[in-house]
């Protein structure tokens, strides 16, 4: 089953508050916090919805272990169904510390744009592969975070290149869902483009799964237009 949600996001120039009350108005089925801008105990105080998300902050696995463990703290007491990091900054050694940090979420590892890791110079299937390979030797599990917006810039096509995540072994259960001009990352809203990524075709191959994925819309207006748009593809 495809869950849609929003994120939260500091260029639309609401509170999360507002944010979540927006939400829940156009009844969605959960909500992504992204830590972009502020931090945990920023929001210790704010009451999530049902079903959540959240999305670390960019540069989340180079910060030092006293600022992360703020997050792990409140993803234990939170229990989000899922966290959300980049490939691009991660090592092997840091993902799995990330792992028996938060021992009860399931971490999912987004592909980026560009589509090179900083330390290693390889590219996001590549990296998966060898943290695939890590997680079983280790006995952890790792999921992916798929980013239509990402793969597009990065000369991919969506579903094509999901089918290379999915060839590794490895479950997509969130999904960022987003357009863009190929050139630079603009996040538009899905359907707003002429002739853009071809969202009925991603859909169709995440319906075929056997279990759930929270597909975020992630784009910063437009939010509802997007949300009526995929709902009826």
């Amino acid at each position: 089953m495809i869950k849609f949600g929003f994120q939260s996001s500091k260029y639309n120039s609401m509170t999360l508050e507002q944010e979540l009350d927006f939400a829940s108005n156009n009844k969605i089925d959960f909500f992504d916090v992204f830590f972009d801008g502020f931090t945990p105990n920023d929001i210790k105080n704010v009451e999530l919805p049902d079903e959540y998300t959240f999305h670390l902050p960019i540069g989340f696995a180079e910060l030092s272990s006293e600022s992360q463990k703020e997050y792990f703290d409140y993803i234990n007491e939170k229990k989000p169904v899922n966290i959300t990091i980049h490939f691009c900054e991660l090592t092997y050694e840091t993902l799995e510390y990330i792992c028996t940090q938060v021992p009860d979420t399931k971490v999912c590892i987004e592909n980026t744009t560009p589509d090179v890791h900083k330390t290693y110079n390889i590219n996001y299937v590549e990296f998966m592969k060898k943290a695939k390979e890590l997680a079983d030797e280790k006995g952890f599990k790792i999921y992916s975070t798929f980013d239509t917006g990402h793969a597009k810039i990065n000369g991919f096509d969506a579903v094509e290149y999901a089918k290379k995540i999915f060839d590794l072994g490895i479950d997509i259960i969130t999904l960022h869902l987003h357009d863009n001009d190929g050139k630079n990352d603009s996040h538009w809203a899905a359907g707003s483009v002429y002739n853009g990524i071809n969202f009925g075709d991603v859909l169709d191959l995440f319906k075929k799964l056997k279990y759930d994925v929270n597909a975020v819309i992630e784009h910063w207006n437009n939010n509802y237009n997007a949300l009526e748009y995929l709902q009826n593809l």
